[in-house]
């Protein structure tokens, strides 16, 4: 996997410098947003899914299901 450097997009329209670990795929891994120059925040992917007992491989990439809202 590379990381590379693109820019992320919000829903709300705004942008921000980025780079993102994609596979050979295209599918993106990680994230580190930058704002002002400095990462926002990055989510060490080996580490979260460690957490749960698994691999990288076995965690990423990832499918969402969503259900109803809880905060508003």
């Amino acid at each position: 996997m590379d990381w590379k450097k693109g820019i992320v997009t919000f829903d709300d329209g705004s942008s921000y410098d980025g780079e993102f670990l994609i596979n050979e795929e295209g599918q993106i891994y990680n994230i580190k947003v930058f704002k002002d120059g400095k990462a926002i925040k990055e989510v060490n992917a080996e580490e979260f899914a460690s957490s749960l007992g698994k691999s990288i491989e076995d965690v990423y990439p990832y499918k969402a299901t969503f259900g109803q809202n809880i905060y508003k």
